[in-house]
Parts: structure tokens; sequence; C-alpha cells
């Protein structure tokens, strides 16, 4: 039997690089506590996001700052939420170490400690389209969710 082009081509091309992971560290955690780049070194095919959410932030402000670092912009905690807990609605700018997150483009978030519960919380706002800046969020940017020594039953 005579290979195609398209088939040759299809043998040839090595599978897509898995989504991103990432990394949400817990209470009073800060610089890179993940060791990211010992990661990267041990896994090449897999790219490591290390996030650095506000260490005493709530976990509502904590999933915003997480999103953002990701996507890029200023970081938006809603104008309800702000109002309720009595601070500003807008907070720090973030470049983008994911700007191209989407269901098309998702993650594996890995949460430590709080982490874990930031990354459910994450997960929820992205379900309920909360992110003003992004309408159409959803659960499908997240591929998976893995919780290291989290206090999923409350904290």
């Amino acid at each position: 039997m005579r290979a195609t082009a398209a088939s040759t081509a299809a043998a040839d091309a090595s599978p897509p690089p898995p989504p991103p992971t990432v990394l949400i560290p817990g209470f009073l955690s800060m610089g890179d506590c993940w060791s990211s780049g010992e990661l990267a070194a041990r896994d090449g095919a897999r790219a490591f996001l290390p996030t650095h959410p506000g260490p005493l932030s709530s976990h509502h402000d904590r999933a915003v700052e997480v999103f953002y670092q990701l996507v890029g912009g200023t970081a938006d905690y809603g104008a309800a939420h702000a109002a309720e807990c009595g601070h500003a609605r807008y907070g720090r700018t973030y470049g983008g170490l994911y700007p191209e997150w989407s269901a098309r483009r998702p993650v594996d978030l890995l949460g430590h400690s709080i982490g874990g519960v930031t990354a459910r919380v994450l997960l929820d706002l992205l379900r309920r389209r909360a992110f003003a800046s992004h309408p159409q969020t959803s659960a499908a940017w997240v591929r998976s969710l893995a919780a290291l020594s989290s206090p999923l039953n409350g904290d």
C-alpha cells in the first residue's frame, strides 16, 4: 500500500505538548516555592507556570489574581465583592503568563494547601463567567485540578 503525503505527515507528527501546569501556592508562600525550573528540567515537555497570589488575601481575591497573572491585565475583583469586603475593586496589573488561555488551550491547576482552595474558587469563577474582561470563560478552561494537602472540607 502506498503512503500518502497526509498519512506520512500524520505519522511523523509528534503529539502536542501537554497543557501547562499552573502552580498555586498556599498560605504565606512567597517566591517560587515550587522550584519550577527544577520541575521543568525533569519534564521537558510540560510548561510550569508559578503564580504568586497575595499570601494573606481571601480565596476570591487569590483566584482573581491567579486569573489575571495568567491572561494578563489589571486584576478586577468585581464591584460587588470589593464593596462587600471594603477594598479597592482593582489590583495589580500583570503581563500574562499564558495569554492564550481558553477552552481550546486549557491548563492543569495544581494547588498546595490553601492554593488548592484557590484553584477550586478559580474554577468556580470561570464556570460562572465572573470575569467582566473575559465573558466567555467556562470550566472547560481547566483540564484538571489537583490539590495537595488542601483543606477542601473547610479551612
